[in-house]
């Protein structure tokens, strides 16, 4: 009796798996039969450039840390930060108590040198002392001599001027306190030169740049303005350790204070040609960061078909995609793209409006 009952349940669970499947096939055939009636629109070609999107932080052209060249305490800062400084002013400087110190010992080492240089070669012209002596002190005055230029070179580098016409970024110390050799003091940027923003951009995107590309800058400062901008600089290798591309920008000001350290939005218009085709955006229907879902009437018109793309750049209002990888798509639908299925059949309505629920 179990044996009967056991060959009944494999035989009704075979049934209904055939039963299933048949089902499946009949409601599939049932959403090809479906018509849905839809708007569809022709895909436009743009040879318009595919703009480069990235930020970067603003900076100047020329900035650099000074600092003293020997140790010491400072005595002096007479700067701010912010502070517009003119090229020669006296910036920063140590106490100069044990550097004159030094120069003094040096200028006195080298005057001693000098006398006995003299006073050697007297009397090796009277063939008092030997060549020996008179080479002896003519070496000891040659290192008086270097260690005085190094003393008077140390004197001098003990106080910090500005190196050109300029604005003080930033400050790293205040006066009384104690700092090392090449410790830096003053943040200092070039008036003189351009200001610069510095970007990252992939390699695929990097191909298509070129110098002196146009580009466009806004700062949340001045939300209302866009300032123009071009490509100066290509590094011909990725950051180690980003892998991307750093690519450098002039920044054309116009009258607005920009200072270092804002972020800006960076849009780069390459002005290699290349081809596009521009979708409407409603007509995707799903996306990811890799493809995007559309779907594209048949030749009659009468089915619709899914498509996937890759978005190469997204606007609020149309997709671009390579013309050359999707050279055969014309039309796409849009209204009524999202109660579509791959095969369904489709009605192209007339106008814009109409009804496009599944009849």
């Amino acid at each position: 009796m179990k044996r009967y009952i056991g060959i009944f349940l494999i035989t009704g669970i075979g049934f209904a798996s055939c039963q299933n499947e048949e089902t499946e096939k009949v409601q599939k055939e049932v959403v090809k039969e479906k018509e849905v009636a839809v708007e569809i629109e022709k895909v436009e070609t743009s040879n318009e450039p595919l703009p480069i999107e990235s930020t970067g932080i603003l900076a100047s052209n020329a900035e650099i840390d000074l600092s003293f060249k020997t140790p010491g305490i400072i005595e002096f800062i007479g700067v701010k930060e912010g502070q517009t400084v003119r090229k020669g002013q006296l910036l920063a400087s140590l106490n100069q108590l044990e550097i004159k110190s030094t120069v003094s010992k040096a200028k006195a080492a080298l005057e001693k040198a000098e006398r006995d240089l003299l006073r050697i070669k007297n009397l090796y012209a009277d063939s008092v002392v030997t060549l020996e002596n008179l080479q002896d002190a003519e070496t000891a005055y040659d290192l008086a001599k270097s260690d005085w230029n190094v003393a008077v070179f140390n004197e001098k580098h003990s106080q910090i001027y500005a190196p050109e016409n300029g604005k003080i970024l930033r400050k790293y110390a205040e006066t009384n306190e104690l700092t090392g050799v090449g410790i830096p003091v003053i943040h200092f940027a070039s008036t003189k030169t351009d200001q610069i923003i510095r970007i990252g951009v992939a390699d695929r995107q990097v191909v298509q740049l070129e110098l002196n590309d146009k580009a466009e800058v806004t700062f949340d400062a001045y939300p209302e303005k866009t300032f123009e901008a071009k490509v100066a600089e290509i590094a011909e290798a990725a950051d180690p350790q980003t892998g991307v591309f750093e690519v450098e920008l002039v920044v054309l000001n116009k009258g607005k204070a920009l200072r270092n350290g804002f972020i800006g939005k960076v849009k780069i218009f390459p002005s290699q040609e290349a081809s596009f085709l521009k979708i409407p955006i409603d007509a995707i229907v799903e996306a990811d960061n890799k493809a995007a879902l559309i779907f594209q009437p048949d030749v009659n018109k009468q089915k619709a078909n899914e498509v996937f793309v890759k978005p190469l750049f997204i606007s609020d209002q149309y997709i671009l995609v390579s013309q050359k990888e999707n050279v055969d798509l014309d039309y796409v639908v849009t209204a009524g793209a999202a109660y579509l299925k791959d095969g369904m059949r489709i009605k192209v309505a007339e106008k814009k409006g109409e009804n496009l629920a599944v009849n």
